[in-house]
C-alpha cells in the first residue's frame, strides 16, 4: 500500500503541512479530513485497574508518523474521565470506525487466564483478507498458531513488538493521501487505484459529490506486476438540480480495469 501513483487534478492528493496525530475515542465523532487513519484493535483488559496496550500504541504511531498531514487512530476505549456508550453504540461506532481506517492494527498478547482476546478473533477473521490488517503478538502469546497461519497465507505483515507493529502500519500506510467527508470511507488501498482514481475523476469533473462508501471486497494484486481488485457500494450526489438526491453505485475494478454494476 506503500505507493502512491499520481492523482488526477481534480482528486485530492497530499496537501504540504506539519505532522499531526488526533486520537479518537470510543463514542467520539471523527474529524473532517485526514490523510491517514489506523484503527487499534485488539483485547481491552477488564480490570479497570490493568494498563491498556494501547497508549503505548498511540505513542509509538505518534513518534513514527513523519508525514505532511494529519493521522487519525482510533481506540475502541473512552477517553480519560469518561465512559463506555451503550454497547450496541460501541458495536456501531467500532464496525463504521474499522471500515473507515487505512489499517487496522492488530495487538494481540494472548494470556488466556488475564487477556483471552475472544473478541479479537472474531474481528480478526472479518478483517484479516482485507488488504488493511497488520498482526502484532509476543512469542509468549498463547494460542495464536491459527491467526499466524492465516497471516502467513494472506501475506499480512506479522510483528512480535507493539513499536515494531506500528511501524508496520505506517509502512502500510505510507504517505498517506488527504481525504476529506465521504472520502473518508475510501481506504488507500482502493484510492490509490487506477480504476478507482478514473472513476472519481469523472464524477468530480461534472460536480458529483461521495457521501459514503463500502468495500464489499478486495483482493490484493497477484504479484508486483499485477494490480487490486474490489467491489465499492458508493452513495453519490449529483450534481446540484441534476437529480432527485443521493444515488447508491457499485463499482467493481478487476485485471486493472474499472466497471459500473
Amino acid at each position: 500500500m506503500s505507493h502512491e501513483p499520481a492523482a488526477p487534478a481534480s482528486v485530492a492528493a497530499p496537501a504540504p503541512g506539519r505532522p499531526e496525530v488526533r486520537v479518537v475515542h470510543v463514542g467520539q465523532e471523527p474529524p473532517e479530513s485526514w490523510a491517514a487513519a489506523v484503527y487499534l484493535c485488539g483485547p481491552t483488559p477488564a480490570d479497570p485497574a490493568a494498563p491498556s496496550w494501547r497508549p503505548d500504541a498511540v505513542e509509538a504511531l505518534r513518534s513514527g508518523w513523519s508525514r505532511a498531514g494529519r493521522l487519525v487512530v482510533f481506540l475502541p476505549e473512552p477517553a480519560p474521565g469518561d465512559g463506555y456508550p451503550e454497547y450496541p453504540d460501541q458495536v456501531a461506532w467500532e464496525e463504521d470506525a474499522m471500515r473507515r481506517c487505512d489499517v487496522i492494527l492488530f495487538w494481540i498478547p494472548r494470556d488466556m487466564a488475564r487477556l483471552p482476546g475472544l473478541v479479537s478473533n472474531i474481528k480478526w477473521g472479518a478483517w484479516c483478507d482485507s488488504g488493511r490488517a497488520v498482526l502484532g503478538t509476543p512469542p509468549e502469546a498463547e494460542r495464536m498458531d491459527y491467526l499466524l497461519h492465516f497471516a502467513e497465507s494472506l501475506g499480512v505483515p506479522v510483528e512480535r513488538t507493539l513499536s515494531g507493529a506500528a511501524r508496520a502500519a505506517l509502512r502500510e500506510v505510507g504517505p498517506g493521501a488527504v481525504r476529506t467527508g465521504g472520502e473518508r470511507a475510501v481506504p488507500l488501498t482502493v484510492w490509490r487505484t487506477e480504476p478507482f482514481r478514473s472513476w472519481y475523476a469523472e464524477r468530480a469533473r461534472t460536480g458529483d459529490r461521495l457521501l459514503d462508501a463500502r468495500v464489499e471486497w478486495y483482493a490484493p494484486p497477484a504479484g508486483p506486476e499485477g494490480a487490486a481488485a474490489w467491489l465499492l457500494t458508493a452513495t453519490v450526489v449529483e450534481r446540484a438540480g441534476a437529480g432527485p438526491g443521493p444515488s447508491v453505485v457499485r463499482v467493481l475494478a478487476a485485471q486493472g480495469q474499472g466497471m459500473l454494476m
